[in-house]
Protein backbone atom coordinates (compact mmCIF):
# COMPACT_ATOMS: atom_id res chain seq x y z
CA UNK A 1 0.00 0.00 0.00
CA UNK A 2 1.43 3.39 -1.05
CA UNK A 3 -0.30 5.81 0.88
CA UNK A 4 -2.29 5.96 4.26
CA UNK A 5 -4.13 9.45 4.96
CA UNK A 6 -5.12 10.44 8.70
CA UNK A 7 -8.20 12.29 9.46
CA UNK A 8 -9.11 13.16 13.07
CA UNK A 9 -12.68 14.22 13.34
CA UNK A 10 -14.50 16.65 15.75
CA UNK A 11 -18.01 17.79 15.21
CA UNK A 12 -17.13 18.18 11.67
CA UNK A 13 -20.65 16.94 9.72
CA UNK A 14 -21.01 20.08 7.37
CA UNK A 15 -17.25 19.21 6.12
CA UNK A 16 -16.21 15.62 6.16
CA UNK A 17 -18.32 14.72 3.14
CA UNK A 18 -16.65 17.25 1.10
CA UNK A 19 -12.82 16.32 2.22
CA UNK A 20 -13.87 12.59 1.48
CA UNK A 21 -15.09 12.99 -1.88
CA UNK A 22 -11.88 14.95 -2.68
CA UNK A 23 -9.91 12.05 -1.56
CA UNK A 24 -11.75 9.44 -3.68
CA UNK A 25 -11.36 12.00 -6.86
CA UNK A 26 -7.93 10.72 -7.14
CA UNK A 27 -6.10 9.12 -9.52
CA UNK A 28 -4.49 6.08 -7.57
CA UNK A 29 -6.26 2.71 -7.17
CA UNK A 30 -8.63 2.13 -3.85
CA UNK A 31 -6.19 -0.49 -3.14
CA UNK A 32 -3.23 1.69 -3.09
CA UNK A 33 -4.38 3.68 -0.37
CA UNK A 34 -6.06 3.97 3.17
CA UNK A 35 -8.31 6.69 4.71
CA UNK A 36 -8.15 6.24 8.38
CA UNK A 37 -10.34 8.11 10.33
CA UNK A 38 -10.60 8.67 13.94
CA UNK A 39 -13.62 10.28 15.43
CA UNK A 40 -12.65 12.30 18.20
CA UNK A 41 -15.73 12.26 20.62
CA UNK A 42 -18.28 14.86 18.45
CA UNK A 43 -21.47 15.35 19.13
CA UNK A 44 -22.63 15.93 15.67
CA UNK A 45 -23.37 13.45 13.22
CA UNK A 46 -19.98 13.68 11.38
CA UNK A 47 -19.47 9.90 12.17
CA UNK A 48 -22.63 8.64 11.16
CA UNK A 49 -21.50 10.39 8.07
CA UNK A 50 -17.89 8.49 7.45
CA UNK A 51 -19.95 5.08 8.38
CA UNK A 52 -21.71 5.14 5.33
CA UNK A 53 -18.73 5.72 3.17
CA UNK A 54 -17.28 3.17 5.19
CA UNK A 55 -19.66 0.56 4.44
CA UNK A 56 -19.52 1.88 -0.10
CA UNK A 57 -15.45 2.25 0.56
CA UNK A 58 -13.06 -0.74 1.79
CA UNK A 59 -10.39 1.44 1.97
CA UNK A 60 -12.01 3.77 4.35
CA UNK A 61 -11.94 3.04 7.92
CA UNK A 62 -13.74 4.89 10.94
CA UNK A 63 -12.12 4.53 14.36
CA UNK A 64 -13.58 6.68 17.68
CA UNK A 65 -11.93 7.48 21.41
CA UNK A 66 -13.12 10.09 23.68
CA UNK A 67 -12.45 13.38 23.14
CA UNK A 68 -8.63 13.37 23.05
CA UNK A 69 -7.70 16.07 20.97
CA UNK A 70 -6.46 15.45 17.23
CA UNK A 71 -2.21 14.64 18.71
CA UNK A 72 -3.61 11.35 20.88
CA UNK A 73 -6.14 10.75 17.73
CA UNK A 74 -3.35 11.35 15.49
CA UNK A 75 -0.61 9.36 17.09
CA UNK A 76 -3.26 6.21 17.10
CA UNK A 77 -4.07 6.16 13.39
CA UNK A 78 -0.27 6.27 12.97
CA UNK A 79 -0.42 3.09 15.10
CA UNK A 80 -2.37 1.34 12.42
CA UNK A 81 -1.68 2.95 9.41
CA UNK A 82 -0.23 0.51 6.61
CA UNK A 83 1.05 2.92 3.69
CA UNK A 84 4.81 3.45 2.49
CA UNK A 85 3.43 7.10 3.21
CA UNK A 86 1.81 9.24 5.55
CA UNK A 87 -0.51 12.20 4.46
CA UNK A 88 -2.03 13.92 7.78
CA UNK A 89 -5.42 16.00 6.69
CA UNK A 90 -8.04 17.38 8.85
CA UNK A 91 -11.70 17.35 8.16
CA UNK A 92 -12.98 20.73 7.25
CA UNK A 93 -9.61 20.44 4.10
CA UNK A 94 -9.56 18.97 0.99
CA UNK A 95 -7.57 17.97 -1.91
CA UNK A 96 -7.21 19.03 -5.28
CA UNK A 97 -8.92 16.11 -7.69
CA UNK A 98 -6.10 13.69 -9.41
CA UNK A 99 -3.00 14.83 -7.16
CA UNK A 100 -1.94 12.11 -5.28
CA UNK A 101 -0.67 9.93 -7.55
CA UNK A 102 1.99 12.65 -8.91
CA UNK A 103 2.82 13.59 -5.30
CA UNK A 104 3.53 9.53 -4.80
CA UNK A 105 5.25 9.18 -7.81
CA UNK A 106 7.62 11.93 -7.16
CA UNK A 107 7.87 10.13 -3.27
CA UNK A 108 9.16 6.98 -5.43
CA UNK A 109 11.12 8.50 -7.60
CA UNK A 110 13.14 10.53 -5.67
CA UNK A 111 13.38 8.26 -2.51
CA UNK A 112 12.17 11.45 -0.46
CA UNK A 113 11.06 11.25 3.32
CA UNK A 114 9.41 14.02 2.99
CA UNK A 115 7.29 16.54 0.10
CA UNK A 116 6.15 19.89 0.58
CA UNK A 117 3.47 20.82 -2.05
CA UNK A 118 1.37 23.86 -2.73
CA UNK A 119 -1.86 24.80 -0.41
CA UNK A 120 -4.13 27.91 -1.03
CA UNK A 121 -6.56 29.48 1.52
CA UNK A 122 -10.39 29.62 0.71
CA UNK A 123 -13.55 31.01 2.47
CA UNK A 124 -15.53 28.18 3.17
CA UNK A 125 -18.76 29.72 1.03
CA UNK A 126 -16.71 30.04 -1.82
CA UNK A 127 -16.05 26.75 -2.01
CA UNK A 128 -18.78 24.92 -4.51
CA UNK A 129 -17.45 21.99 -6.86
CA UNK A 130 -14.21 20.18 -6.36
CA UNK A 131 -10.79 22.32 -6.78
CA UNK A 132 -8.70 21.00 -10.23
CA UNK A 133 -5.04 21.20 -9.91
CA UNK A 134 -2.94 22.21 -12.92
CA UNK A 135 -2.42 18.40 -14.22
CA UNK A 136 1.52 18.29 -14.29
CA UNK A 137 2.91 15.53 -15.00
CA UNK A 138 5.57 14.19 -12.44
CA UNK A 139 8.47 14.34 -14.98
CA UNK A 140 7.59 17.87 -15.28
CA UNK A 141 8.46 19.24 -11.87
CA UNK A 142 11.29 19.98 -10.80
CA UNK A 143 12.34 18.69 -7.48
CA UNK A 144 15.76 19.44 -5.61
CA UNK A 145 16.34 16.93 -2.74
CA UNK A 146 18.27 18.48 0.83
CA UNK A 147 18.78 17.64 3.85
CA UNK A 148 16.13 18.85 6.42
CA UNK A 149 18.75 21.50 8.05
CA UNK A 150 19.66 22.94 4.58
CA UNK A 151 16.04 23.28 3.77
CA UNK A 152 15.16 25.07 6.86
CA UNK A 153 18.11 27.48 6.65
CA UNK A 154 16.93 28.63 3.16
CA UNK A 155 13.56 28.35 2.96
CA UNK A 156 10.60 29.77 4.87
CA UNK A 157 9.10 26.31 5.49
CA UNK A 158 5.81 25.93 7.14
CA UNK A 159 4.50 24.36 10.62
CA UNK A 160 1.10 23.07 9.06
CA UNK A 161 1.52 18.68 8.91
CA UNK A 162 -1.08 18.42 5.90
CA UNK A 163 1.74 20.37 3.54
CA UNK A 164 3.50 17.01 3.64
CA UNK A 165 3.68 13.62 2.61
CA UNK A 166 5.57 11.80 5.18
CA UNK A 167 7.45 8.52 4.53
CA UNK A 168 6.30 5.92 7.00
CA UNK A 169 9.55 3.90 7.97
CA UNK A 170 11.31 7.28 8.38
CA UNK A 171 8.76 8.58 10.67
CA UNK A 172 8.85 5.30 12.89
CA UNK A 173 12.44 5.12 12.41
CA UNK A 174 12.86 8.78 13.86
CA UNK A 175 10.31 8.10 17.25
CA UNK A 176 8.85 11.72 16.07
CA UNK A 177 5.22 11.73 17.42
CA UNK A 178 2.68 15.00 18.01
CA UNK A 179 3.06 15.61 21.93
CA UNK A 180 -0.52 14.31 23.49
CA UNK A 181 -1.07 17.39 25.06
CA UNK A 182 -1.20 20.04 22.92
CA UNK A 183 -4.17 21.28 20.73
CA UNK A 184 -2.83 24.33 18.88
CA UNK A 185 0.75 24.65 18.17
CA UNK A 186 1.37 21.05 17.69
CA UNK A 187 1.99 20.79 13.99
CA UNK A 188 4.94 23.23 14.61
CA UNK A 189 6.80 20.99 16.58
CA UNK A 190 6.03 17.92 14.72
CA UNK A 191 7.08 19.20 11.92
CA UNK A 192 9.91 21.11 13.00
CA UNK A 193 10.88 18.21 14.87
CA UNK A 194 10.93 15.76 11.39
CA UNK A 195 12.49 18.35 9.38
CA UNK A 196 15.34 18.43 11.15
CA UNK A 197 15.79 14.45 11.62
CA UNK A 198 15.39 14.05 7.56
CA UNK A 199 18.20 13.63 5.21
CA UNK A 200 16.08 13.42 2.03
CA UNK A 201 13.28 16.21 1.31
CA UNK A 202 12.36 17.94 -1.12
CA UNK A 203 9.32 20.67 -2.55
CA UNK A 204 7.14 20.73 -5.62
CA UNK A 205 5.61 23.71 -6.98
CA UNK A 206 1.96 21.60 -7.36
CA UNK A 207 -0.96 23.11 -6.45
CA UNK A 208 -2.91 20.16 -4.05
CA UNK A 209 -4.54 21.31 -1.31
CA UNK A 210 -7.63 24.00 -0.07
CA UNK A 211 -7.35 25.10 3.60
CA UNK A 212 -10.75 26.36 4.39
CA UNK A 213 -11.70 28.94 6.76
CA UNK A 214 -13.87 28.06 9.53
CA UNK A 215 -15.16 29.90 12.07
CA UNK A 216 -15.14 28.38 15.46
CA UNK A 217 -12.38 26.84 15.22
CA UNK A 218 -9.66 26.85 18.45
CA UNK A 219 -7.54 29.41 16.12
CA UNK A 220 -10.54 31.67 15.54
CA UNK A 221 -12.42 31.47 18.61
CA UNK A 222 -13.59 33.97 21.41
CA UNK A 223 -14.34 31.26 23.82
CA UNK A 224 -11.97 32.41 26.97
CA UNK A 225 -11.95 29.04 27.97
CA UNK A 226 -10.33 28.15 24.94
CA UNK A 227 -8.63 31.22 24.22
CA UNK A 228 -6.83 30.12 27.63
CA UNK A 229 -6.03 26.65 26.14
CA UNK A 230 -4.60 28.29 23.36
CA UNK A 231 -2.53 30.69 24.94
CA UNK A 232 -1.19 27.34 27.24
CA UNK A 233 -0.21 25.30 23.98
CA UNK A 234 1.89 28.66 22.57
CA UNK A 235 3.58 28.88 25.96
CA UNK A 236 4.54 25.23 25.41
CA UNK A 237 5.65 25.41 21.90
CA UNK A 238 8.12 27.77 22.66
CA UNK A 239 9.24 25.74 25.27
CA UNK A 240 9.57 22.70 22.80
CA UNK A 241 10.86 24.82 20.38
CA UNK A 242 13.59 25.75 22.97
CA UNK A 243 14.81 22.23 23.77
CA UNK A 244 14.90 21.46 19.75
CA UNK A 245 17.38 24.91 19.33
CA UNK A 246 19.77 23.08 22.26
CA UNK A 247 19.93 19.77 20.52
CA UNK A 248 20.80 20.83 17.10
CA UNK A 249 23.57 19.45 15.43
CA UNK A 250 26.13 22.01 15.57
CA UNK A 251 28.44 20.28 13.78
CA UNK A 252 25.84 20.86 10.12
CA UNK A 253 27.43 23.66 8.28
CA UNK A 254 23.82 25.32 8.21
CA UNK A 255 23.64 25.23 12.70
CA UNK A 256 23.74 29.07 12.45
CA UNK A 257 21.52 29.75 10.23
CA UNK A 258 18.59 27.21 11.49
CA UNK A 259 19.20 28.59 14.92
CA UNK A 260 18.20 32.15 13.75
CA UNK A 261 15.23 30.47 11.72
CA UNK A 262 13.81 28.43 14.73
CA UNK A 263 14.37 31.45 16.95
CA UNK A 264 12.43 33.37 14.58
CA UNK A 265 9.29 30.97 15.13
CA UNK A 266 10.20 31.06 18.82
CA UNK A 267 9.63 34.27 18.91
CA UNK A 268 6.16 34.76 16.44
CA UNK A 269 4.90 32.61 18.78
CA UNK A 270 5.10 34.79 21.63
CA UNK A 271 4.10 37.65 19.56
CA UNK A 272 0.82 35.79 18.31
CA UNK A 273 0.34 34.90 22.41
CA UNK A 274 0.52 38.49 22.89
CA UNK A 275 -1.77 39.72 20.09
CA UNK A 276 -4.36 37.29 21.65
CA UNK A 277 -4.37 38.36 25.55
CA UNK A 278 -4.83 42.21 23.96
CA UNK A 279 -7.39 41.23 21.63
CA UNK A 280 -10.21 38.78 24.17
CA UNK A 281 -8.34 40.50 27.41
CA UNK A 282 -7.39 36.86 28.78
CA UNK A 283 -4.89 37.57 31.43
CA UNK A 284 -4.38 40.29 35.32
CA UNK A 285 -1.08 41.79 35.28
CA UNK A 286 0.46 39.22 37.65
CA UNK A 287 -0.27 36.26 35.12
CA UNK A 288 1.16 38.14 32.09
CA UNK A 289 4.12 39.18 34.39
CA UNK A 290 4.40 35.41 35.23
CA UNK A 291 4.40 34.36 31.39
CA UNK A 292 6.49 37.33 30.44
CA UNK A 293 9.42 35.97 32.56
CA UNK A 294 9.31 32.67 31.37
CA UNK A 295 9.05 33.72 28.09
CA UNK A 296 12.11 35.89 28.57
CA UNK A 297 13.91 32.56 30.26
CA UNK A 298 13.25 30.24 27.37
CA UNK A 299 14.87 32.98 24.70
CA UNK A 300 11.65 34.18 23.38
CA UNK A 301 10.92 37.69 24.58
CA UNK A 302 11.32 40.49 24.37
CA UNK A 303 11.46 39.97 20.42
CA UNK A 304 14.01 41.09 17.99
CA UNK A 305 11.91 42.64 15.53
CA UNK A 306 14.41 41.53 12.94
CA UNK A 307 13.85 38.19 13.15
CA UNK A 308 10.38 37.97 15.43
CA UNK A 309 6.98 39.13 15.10
CA UNK A 310 5.03 39.48 11.54
CA UNK A 311 8.56 39.12 8.91
CA UNK A 312 9.77 41.72 7.46
CA UNK A 313 11.85 44.07 9.58
CA UNK A 314 10.54 47.21 7.71
CA UNK A 315 6.74 46.06 8.58
CA UNK A 316 4.78 48.20 11.09
CA UNK A 317 4.30 45.78 13.58
CA UNK A 318 7.91 45.07 13.81
CA UNK A 319 8.75 48.88 13.79
CA UNK A 320 6.09 50.32 16.31
CA UNK A 321 4.54 47.04 18.04
CA UNK A 322 7.05 44.62 18.43
CA UNK A 323 8.94 47.78 20.47
CA UNK A 324 6.00 48.59 22.69
CA UNK A 325 5.43 44.71 23.18
CA UNK A 326 8.73 44.65 24.52
CA UNK A 327 8.64 47.57 27.04
CA UNK A 328 6.75 45.25 29.79
CA UNK A 329 5.58 47.91 32.01
CA UNK A 330 3.70 49.58 29.24
CA UNK A 331 2.58 46.36 27.38
CA UNK A 332 1.56 45.51 31.24
CA UNK A 333 -0.11 49.04 32.05
CA UNK A 334 -1.77 48.66 28.62
CA UNK A 335 -3.01 45.08 28.70
CA UNK A 336 -4.68 46.25 32.31
CA UNK A 337 -6.29 49.72 31.20
CA UNK A 338 -8.19 47.15 28.18
CA UNK A 339 -9.53 44.59 31.02
CA UNK A 340 -10.94 47.61 32.59
CA UNK A 341 -13.36 48.69 29.56
CA UNK A 342 -16.59 47.08 29.12
CA UNK A 343 -16.83 44.46 26.34
CA UNK A 344 -18.75 45.29 23.26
Amino acid sequence: MKLSVIIPLFNKEKYIERCLNSLLAQDISPIEYEIIIIDDGSKDSGAQIVQGYVEKHPNICLNSQSNQGPSIARNRCLEVAKGDYIYFLDADDLLTANVLGCLLELCEQNNLEILQFNSKEIENEALSDLPVNSSEEPQQLACPVTDGMSYISENNFRNEVWRYLIKRSFLLNSGIKFIDDMRAYEDLIFTTSVFLKSTRISRVELDAHRYVKVAGSIVTSKSYKKNLVFINNQEKAVEELKGLIENLNNSHKKHLDVVKKLKAKQQAVVFALLIRVIKYRLLNHEDLSLILDKMNKLGGYPIDRKIGAMGDGGLIFNRIIVPLFNTKNLLLLGTGILRLIPRS
